[in-house]
């Protein structure tokens, strides 16, 4: 998008018409949509000169609708396909993908060229994750500079909602880094440090620790190995069932 208007007017349709497919009263979804606008608008230079700087910011807004945030709502709508709601998703994806792959100034990589991802793994997905396996992410995949805030903050919800927790310890290429991620610099949250992956990103499992019992302070550990370009694996990889 090149406008405002047309980004704002995206992410309005995309809550309107997710909330109407999971019966959210409108009412909701008007006051969710104009938390985000609101705050959008708190950094108007962004949204007149630095489009996909407002696009990734709105992916980091914290207000939820029904208990999932904005990028739960897009993520959600990428895993299925929605075909009703890919047209706007099409919109805020590639405003946020021209941050992530095109404009890759400033580039600040981690230290040891490790991310960390916290979450929930349920026990039905787990042996698709075995070591070697190479496989695409049909979503964004949001990481973390800090072990500490993956853990703390995501395997704890994880947790809390009856998930088995897991660390996804993500390793980058020493030489070339990642073509298809960014460090979201922007965000409504202070001092995360995210990294963000493209939708479809490659990556390989090198390493599994599964716990019998994991907690968020012992979940379960898979390494990954990042693809350094997308555009050179293949396209026929298997899709995970869970990130």
């Amino acid at each position: 998008p090149e406008y405002a208007d047309q980004l704002l007017a995206a992410v309005r349709e995309l809550v309107f018409k997710y909330g109407r497919s999971q019966g959210i009263p409108e009412t909701q979804c008007k006051s969710f949509f104009q938390s985000i606008q609101h705050q959008a608008l708190k950094h108007a230079r962004e949204l007149t000169s630095e489009i996909q700087t407002a696009a990734t910011r709105m992916w980091t807004c914290l207000d939820q609708l029904a208990g999932r945030e904005l990028c739960g709502i897009l993520n959600a709508a990428l895993r299925e396909d929605n075909a009703d709601l890919m047209p706007h998703v099409a919109v805020i994806t590639r405003a946020i993908n021209e941050l992530l792959v095109v404009r890759r100034t400033g580039l600040h990589p981690p230290d040891n060229n490790v991310v960390y991802r916290g979450g929930g793994l349920p026990a039905q997905h787990q042996a698709f994750f075995t070591k070697g396996k190479q496989y695409r992410v049909p979503m964004f995949l949001a990481s973390s500079f800090q072990k500490k805030i993956a853990q703390q903050v995501f395997c704890r919800r994880a947790q809390e909602d009856g998930l088995p927790p897991v660390l996804w310890v993500i390793h980058l290429d020493a030489e070339w880094g990642c073509m298809h991620v960014n460090h979201v610099q922007k965000t409504q949250v202070a001092g995360e440090g995210e990294y963000l992956f493209v939708p479809y990103a490659v990556f390989t499992v090198q390493d599994t620790q599964w716990s019998d019992s994991p907690t968020w302070m012992q979940p379960h550990v898979v390494a990954l190995r990042a693809a350094v370009d997308n555009l050179l694996e293949p396209d026929s990889l298997p899709l995970a069932p869970w990130a």
